[in-house]
């Protein structure tokens, strides 16, 4: 899946900045950085795209169009394809629920933490303790794009229908936005916090 993400982020980013640029600094960054994470090297050219920006514009200008370079290529499949899955399940919940473990255990591993709170048939309450991007931005001098990893889940949020689904789903806050976790907590809609 990354793989897909980094194309389509280098075709869209590509038009904006050379691509020899770009991937000479995520070059740089995936060596500074190190290890064997499978969300490295994506993380690398979204900050490789920002930095890029950044000696071409101003801050605010350049977080839209690396947001709009990450998000835009990928936000239709992702809305598409969840809106689907919940509208041809018998149980909507269930189905969020196993995509949501299934992304954590399959797709985040090791490199984030979770804390399941709940986890019934009628809440699943996960918290998202320790996120590799966030600490990789650290590093990288560009905390600031934090918020554009964090509104990446936006696609799949946005296809939750509260009424069609019978879910609620909240995320009040993130690391990247200074909270303490990343809650990603699910209910059906019937049932009180």
């Amino acid at each position: 899946m990354n793989d897909l993400i980094i194309t389509l982020f280098r075709e869209h980013i590509g038009r904006e900045v050379p691509l020899t640029e770009l991937d000479d600094r995520a070059e740089r960054i995936v060596a500074g950085i190190g290890g064997r994470s499978p969300h490295l090297e994506l993380t690398a050219v979204v900050v490789a795209g920002y930095q890029c920006l950044l000696a071409r514009m101003p801050q605010r200008e350049a977080l839209v169009r690396v947001a709009r370079a990450f998000h835009e290529p990928t936000r239709p499949h992702g809305h598409d394809s969840t809106r689907a899955a919940l509208d041809a399940a018998e149980d909507p919940f269930a189905v969020i629920v196993g995509y949501s473990k299934d992304r954590e255990e399959n797709y985040f591993g090791a490199d984030f933490a979770f804390e399941r709170t709940a986890d019934d048939d009628e809440r699943y309450l996960v918290d998202v303790r320790r996120c590799f991007y966030v600490e990789v931005l650290a590093r990288c001098g560009v905390p600031e794009l934090g918020p554009v990893f964090c509104e990446f889940d936006a696609a799949w949020i946005s296809a939750i229908d509260p009424d069609r689904h019978g879910i609620d789903f909240r995320r009040p806050t993130t690391i990247a936005r200074g909270g303490a976790t990343c809650p990603f907590h699910f209910r059906r809609r019937d049932v009180r916090p």
